[in-house]
């Protein structure tokens, strides 16, 4: 392990990596190396004895665990690195889940339902209650339901509210707590969490079973979160839980760049975080290494409107820099040929790459003429945040089959491929099979199993087509079971339900694109597999590799190699850099 470490810090770094004595509170101005004091501090607290496997490192995206990892590796070597328990909110307490599965009723295979799953679940639901989809938004449903899971609210306990009963019948959605109980019921049928119920769980679980709590008590001697101004009330109250008896807690954040209270994040978690651990030692990060005097000037001029807030002085050893220039222009038009034509020129001068570029809005919408004036010019870009990889419908049509190969119970994958690639089973029997499905309580493929015991009405062609699909599906379901790795099984489907062969006929640009994307994800699978069996690990199955893709988050979707300008909302910037 590198000996000098500690001389790499500044001194208010150092005496946050150093102190392990009790819970502290680090706040940290932007760019004043916070992912270097997080990394340090892990390392540190491995240099005092504590083994890597009893340390939980809780980020906000992947991308930030991966730069923490990689980081801590060069320190002290991937052996160790790999021992830790660090990943997102999401990714950590996934894996506590699937763990103890069975303690709340589901299998350790359920699915994890991104949000087009959330929304084609919401839309039926709607259809079914015979709803206004006018109305009943699905976005808003599901944002609704969301804010309710975070706050812990329950179907039953959102339904016995009031205040909450009131507000959605003042919107004209009285019925939204029943469109909620009637998700959560179908969930759980289908053996599926969306990503709110990877917290809503971990809650339902350590709050219910007292000796799984203790037993993560007495694993996890020392708990750090990164960007704690971000936590909502179900991750802020699970880390209180997980510290509860030794209060060995290192957590990390600035109020002043708390932006996600639409997301749910809760300032009050951090303003209040000395009142909830009397003694809590407090450090400030006040050094900024990314900016010029002039920008640090600037923010700190609007950070000390705050109201509420943790008083510190953000200060730069930089240059004074360029001052800020603010822009009046006619239209939108005007304004977008301004920034175009001002990247051309500072291009020109500075012969930076166009990576180095960013574009900021308030909203997504607002990208369409900046694009246009872009185009004009020849300026290539990125929308970032954009159409991942794993949205696109090829890749999503393939993971619907491996979510199904894993948990056969997973509705709205059986509704998204049932007929995919076309085996003449039209949408008026799939409504059937739901139909039947919800009027016992049963996921679809229990009825697809035995449709005389559920009384399914289709006549003898479509059972035979039906029960031809469930065998297929079982068989995929055998060789999970069977031990197979992820590749293995992930080939065997591609090849056996026809997704790529029923391409390769077709010569078109469109087509030879999704063939691409394809044989990408199945160099995905590959990749997963040969490297989880290079680092040692026993899991090495398609509910891995599912359980991998299904938590990637907004941040880990950029998969450009070309330099280009970057459109985002201001929101999306958070943590990122540019010239």
């Amino acid at each position: 392990m590198t000996e000098d470490y500690l001389q790499q810090l500044n001194g208010q770094q150092r005496a946050a990596v150093e102190y392990v004595d009790g819970p502290s509170l680090v706040i940290a101005g932007a760019g004043s190396g916070k992912t270097r004091v997080l990394t340090y501090k892990i390392v540190h607290l491995l240099r005092c004895g504590y083994e890597p496997w009893r340390i939980l490192a809780l980020t906000f995206t992947n991308k930030a665990a991966r730069e923490m990892r990689e980081r801590i590796e060069a320190l002290v070597g991937t052996e160790v690195a790999s021992r830790l328990w660090m990943g997102t909110f999401h990714s950590i307490f996934a894996r506590i889940l699937r763990a103890n599965a069975d303690r709340i009723g589901f299998k350790s295979s359920f699915t994890i339902y991104d949000s087009a799953d959330s929304k084609s679940l919401v839309k039926t639901i709607v259809k079914d209650l015979v709803l206004d989809e006018k109305i009943y938004k699905p976005s808003s449903v599901i944002s609704a339901i969301s804010t309710a899971k975070n706050a812990l609210i329950s179907p039953e306990k959102y339904a016995a509210d009031r205040e909450i009963m009131r507000a959605d019948a003042d919107a004209r959605r009285p019925r939204i707590h029943e469109i909620y109980r009637i998700y959560r019921d179908r969930c759980f049928t289908a053996g599926a969490m969306d990503f709110d119920d990877l917290l809503y769980y971990t809650n339902v679980l350590l709050r219910d079973n007292p000796d799984v709590l203790r037993h993560y008590q007495e694993f996890f001697r020392y708990v750090l979160v990164d960007e704690y101004q971000d936590t909502n009330f179900a991750q802020h109250l699970i880390v209180a839980k997980i510290c509860e008896e030794h209060h060995q807690l290192c957590v990390v954040g600035d109020d002043a760049q708390s932006i996600y209270s639409f997301r749910g994040a809760n300032i009050r978690n951090i303003l209040s975080m000395r009142d909830t651990y009397p003694g809590m030692k407090l450090f400030k990060l006040e050094r900024n290494y990314r900016s010029t005097q002039n920008i640090i000037n600037a923010a700190n001029s609007l950070i000390e409107k705050n109201t509420e807030q943790i008083r510190k002085e953000v200060y730069s050893e930089n240059k004074p820099g360029d001052r800020i220039e603010v822009v009046s222009s006619y239209s939108d038009l005007d304004e977008s040929a301004i920034v175009a034509n001002r990247i051309s020129q500072v291009r020109m001068l500075t012969h930076d790459s166009y990576d180095e570029f960013a574009i900021l809005y308030r909203t997504n919408a607002q990208s369409r003429i900046l694009e246009e004036s872009l185009r004009k010019r020849n300026i290539p870009y990125r929308i970032y945040g954009g159409l991942s990889f794993y949205q696109r419908k090829e890749v999503k049509d393939a993971v619907a089959y491996f979510r199904l190969a894993v948990n056969p119970d997973d509705d709205e994958a059986l509704r998204r491929v049932i007929n995919f690639p076309a085996r003449g089973i039209g949408e008026t029997t799939v409504n059937k099979v739901a139909r039947t499905a919800m009027d016992c309580g049963v996921s679809m493929m229990a009825v697809l199993h035995d449709p005389d015991g559920y009384g399914l009405e289709v006549h003898s062609g479509t059972r035979r087509k039906l029960a031809a699909f469930a065998a297929m599906v079982d068989r995929f379901a055998a060789q999970v079971a069977s031990g197979d790795d992820a590749m293995a099984v992930a080939s065997e489907i591609i090849r056996a339900t026809g997704l790529l062969s029923m391409l390769i006929t077709d010569r078109t640009p469109e087509s030879i694109s999704k063939q691409e994307n394809l044989n990408e994800l199945l160099a995905g699978v590959k990749e997963f597999t040969e490297m989880r069996r290079e680092e040692g690990e026993a899991e090495l199955g398609l509910a891995a590799f599912l359980g991998q893709i299904s938590l990637a988050t907004d941040q880990d979707s950029d998969d450009a190699t070309e330099e280009r300008v970057t459109l985002m909302t201001v929101h999306a910037a958070k943590g990122l850099e540019f010239n």
